[in-house]
């Protein structure tokens, strides 16, 4: 292959990778048989990426491997997970990709799904996220080699890599049957014939040499056995070729089967979610009921240190010291607790904070009975001052009273001696 041929190549490829869709779902068929499930879903808006929080704790709910991720689209997490080639003999995780048969010489993938705007929830696979005019863009990938029949408008038929967009608003039916070749085996076979026959022509050679007719007819006896061998591999390769590149109704059936199996099994994946989210559920209120009661005796405590603190039974060092630890045990509540949900967490949160509120608080004045026994260095002048203040008011009470009486006097004198002057008149 020339240099620019390989270059522009590798451009185009390059260009379709940061050209990813914000949500792609990717099943990988491997050699081995087994498959790796992969969901790409990022966003560019921060709201879009604080919904795909939920959708990343629904998959690792599901056992799958989860990581951050970010292209030209945005950011997000990517999803994988791999199940052996037992887990896929079933079906594959998506729902999907379903195997019809799985022999020496090949393995056969059946794909026939209708997505539509139900499928995202049947396909467990979250929300959408709408981007580059589709809402899913599902891949599947093969290994090299693979013999594929599909109606994909997008393929790479050098990777055996087929990809539909999907939109929720148009339904769209999603066809492929993929036949892998197990080349190891084919070769094996293939190894096997030509050994078999190179070993008749071998026996062959040394029958035409051999004089006795009773050995003579033994070989011939023996080289139509081998013979057989070839016949029943060759028989088994074209057996296994047409079940593998042939839809039958034997195939519709285990198709069919699957089918039932997967609801099966996805009734009983809801079941152990909904058991396990009761579980939590149960162990998130048990913690938060003992933390509660512990809180309830931390509060007591807090009454009983502030009631004696207030009478005077502890010193307001003590007191300090008690409260501190006191609020110290309050902070520890939750950091202990690893299994309370996000509403009691937060409701927990503010009864701590006023737990410490109430134990800071505790010891910060002057205690009331000390108060009472002690008197202040303020009042103890202004009591002195009262009492000396005290004979200076009485004696100048004294003198106002003597003045008046004097001037009472006074008056009375004037008047008796102005009548008397009226009565000689």
């Amino acid at each position: 292959m020339k240099t620019y041929i390989k270059i522009g190549l590798t451009v185009m490829l390059m260009a379709a990778f940061f050209l990813l869709s914000g949500f792609r779902a990717q099943t990988i068929i491997h050699d081995d048989g087994s498959e790796t499930q992969d969901v790409l879903k990022v966003s560019e808006t921060t709201a879009g990426q604080k919904k795909l929080r939920s959708d990343a704790d629904e998959f690792q709910k599901r056992n799958y491997t989860i990581m951050d991720y970010s292209n030209g689209n945005g950011e997000g997490f990517r999803a994988m997970k791999t199940i052996t080639k037992e887990g896929a003999n079933k079906s594959s995780v998506d729902r999907i990709v379903h195997k019809t048969h799985d022999g020496l010489i090949c393995s056969t993938y059946y794909i026939d799904y209708k997505y539509d705007a139900d499928s995202l929830q049947s396909l467990r696979l979250g929300m959408s996220m709408d981007e580059n005019d589709a809402d899913l863009e599902y891949i599947i990938s093969f290994p090299s080699g693979t013999r594929v029949v599909s109606n994909s408008t997008k393929a790479d038929n050098q990777g055996s890599t087929y990809m539909w967009s999907l939109q929720n608003s148009n339904p769209t039916t999603i066809k492929l049957q993929a036949t892998v070749w197990h080349k190891l085996f084919i070769y094996i076979a293939l190894f096997l014939i030509v050994a078999i026959v190179f070993l008749i022509l071998i026996m062959e050679h040394r029958r035409k040499n051999v004089i006795s007719w009773k050995q003579a007819a033994h070989m011939r006896k023996v080289e139509m056995m081998l013979l057989c061998i070839p016949v029943v591999i060759l028989g088994y390769m074209g057996y296994e070729y047409y079940v593998g590149t042939h839809v039958t109704a034997d195939t519709l059936a285990k198709v069919s089967q699957q089918q039932q199996e997967e609801l099966l099994e996805s009734r009983e994946e809801d079941q152990r979610l909904n058991n396990a989210d009761a579980q939590k559920q149960r162990v998130g209120e048990k913690a938060a009921s003992m933390i509660r009661s512990k809180t309830a005796e931390i509060s007591s405590s807090l009454r009983e240190l502030n009631r004696n603190y207030q009478s005077g039974s502890i010193s307001q060092s003590s007191a300090r010291s008690e409260a501190r630890s006191l609020a110290s045990q309050a902070r520890n509540l939750l950091d202990s607790s690893k299994d309370l949900s996000e509403a009691d967490r937060d409701v927990l949160q503010q009864l701590v904070d006023r737990l410490v509120d109430e134990a800071e608080s505790i010891g910060s004045g002057p205690s009331p009975a000390a108060e009472r026994r002690t008197p202040t260095v303020t009042e103890e002048p202004q009591r002195s001052e009262r009492v000396t203040e005290t004979p200076k008011s009485t004696q100048s009470d004294t003198t106002s009273t003597d003045s008046s009486s004097a001037k009472t006097s006074d008056s009375g004198k004037t008047d008796s001696s102005a009548k008397n002057t009226d009565k000689t008149r």
